[in-house]
């Protein structure tokens, strides 16, 4: 194993540590907000600097968590894009495995006061990525109609995952023939 293995292996270990970290020290105090840096590394048994090779500060940690997330989204939406036919029972089961790993440090992340930051930036994030991909082939007239949908299906869709998850539903499986009914009702009328 050469050093670049062996650093990069080190590296996500201490990050998950510290994930694990955050996961136990809210279960026990139930509030993001009275988790500190200092009870994290101490939990997560690694010193502060240790915590600020990896992150800034608590709110990053969601951050990057977040940006991971909206990244593999922007995949999932370009290989829809590549489809002939539309149907999105694949992609959402895999956003659906997505947010099943991130579970916990969702709802962990949805208890602070900061996360409608967050969720209004990973909105406006995926909406711009949409509307600038090939999913959608809108022509000027119909533009702000086509806008204005995907702006409400996709802050719907964000807002009905979030809901589910904050009330402890773990299971999602039983909404994905609904989903997948209503996107390729919807994806239909973008191509009339």
């Amino acid at each position: 194993m050469d050093k670049n293995q062996k650093k990069n292996r080190n590296y996500k270990k201490t990050e998950e540590a510290i994930i694990e970290a955050l996961v136990k020290l809210y279960r026990k105090h139930k509030n993001i907000d009275r988790i500190t840096v200092k009870s994290l590394c101490e939990e997560a048994n690694i010193s502060r600097s240790t915590f600020y090779l990896h992150y800034q500060d608590m709110i990053d940690i969601f951050e990057t968590i977040g940006y991971k997330f909206t990244k593999s989204l922007k995949e999932i939406v370009v290989e829809i894009s590549k489809q002939s036919e539309f149907d999105f029972e694949v992609y959402i089961k895999q956003i659906f495995g997505l947010l099943g790993k991130s579970h916990e440090l969702i709802r962990i992340g949805l208890s602070s006061e900061y996360p409608f930051v967050y969720i209004e930036k990973l909105k406006n994030d995926l909406e711009a990525f949409i509307l600038n991909n090939v999913l959608v082939h809108a022509s000027e007239k119909e533009k702000v109609q086509t806008m204005f949908e995907i702006k409400v299906i996709v802050s719907g869709l964000i807002d009905v995952v979030i809901s589910y998850i904050k009330n402890g539903e773990k299971d999602l499986d039983k909404y994905i023939p609904l989903l997948n009914n209503f996107l390729v009702k919807w994806s239909n009328t973008l191509f009339v």
